[in-house]
């Protein structure tokens, strides 16, 4: 089916995304009290503090296959709640989400793992989870090993892993999935320059072979080498939406930044 007539089906071509009218509020209220003198103080105080916090309000995306899309904007403007919505992680309390093809998410590496498994176990068990058999996954299983670059800690418990070995782990099992969607959330932004450097061209080839990217990140200069497309979100809301240098412009004077 081509992408003309997935469109009249409505159905969407592998890497397309719709973001529709999108809205999320989270509630900022903790349940901090556990004993019986604090829940009687707190049903005494009566429901002041804060309410609700409106992560999306009315957002709209449509991201055609292959376009590569910076989101950038103040803390808690809403870009991470943009990706977990796209991820599915997090539900829509108005609006819509739709994406074609496979989706794989950069957000949290490693939150998935087997503590007690080894990273070799925990690469089966990644594999497995994103719809691999045991011969797909053996197939690529060295590249993935020499990707992540940990050597003979790729057969100890990965709760013995520093941060920085759980990000490699779970980015090299990542950049050796097939993706039509990338979402990417500031993992770039942990690990020695090399190996970021190592992953940006990974995703690049990625990209090269027609993946659709979605990268939230607080490094300019890096959206600024991988996307040509910048939204900039404020309060909840798209305040830019277009070419990459155009809405980096428009999110460093936003910002009263030098560009």
């Amino acid at each position: 089916m081509s992408v003309g007539s997935m469109e009249r089906a409505g159905v969407l071509a592998p890497g397309e995304i719709r973001l529709e009218n999108a809205s999320r509020a989270f509630s900022v209220r903790a349940d901090r009290g556990g004993t019986l003198k604090e829940l009687l103080l707190r049903r005494g105080a009566g429901s002041h503090g804060p309410g609700a916090i409106q992560a999306l309000d009315g957002v709209t995306l449509r991201i055609t296959p292959g376009e590569t899309v910076g989101v950038v904007g103040r803390n808690g403007a809403g870009k991470s709640s943009t990706l977990k919505v796209l991820a599915g992680i997090v539900p829509l309390d108005s609006g819509s989400v739709r994406l074609g093809g496979q989706v794989v998410s950069l957000l949290e590496l490693g939150a998935g793992f087997g503590r007690d498994f080894s990273g070799r176990e925990n690469i089966l068990l990644g594999g497995a989870l994103h719809g691999l058999n045991r011969e797909q996954i053996e197939a690529r299983l060295d590249a993935i090993v020499a990707f992540s670059e940990l050597g003979d800690f790729i057969d100890v418990p990965v709760k013995t892993y520093s941060s920085g070995m759980f990000v490699r782990l779970g980015f090299a099992i990542a950049a050796h999935l097939d993706a039509d969607v990338l979402l990417i959330d500031e993992v770039l932004a942990v690990g020695d320059e090399a190996f970021q450097r190592k992953c940006e061209a990974r995703i690049a080839e990625q990209v090269a072979a027609g993946a659709t990217l979605v990268l939230v990140s607080h490094d300019a200069a890096l959206v600024e080498r991988t996307c040509e497309r910048v939204v900039v979100l404020d309060g909840g809301k798209v305040a830019f939406d277009g070419e990459c240098r155009e809405g980096m412009g428009f999110y460093h004077r936003m910002m009263g930044t030098p560009t």
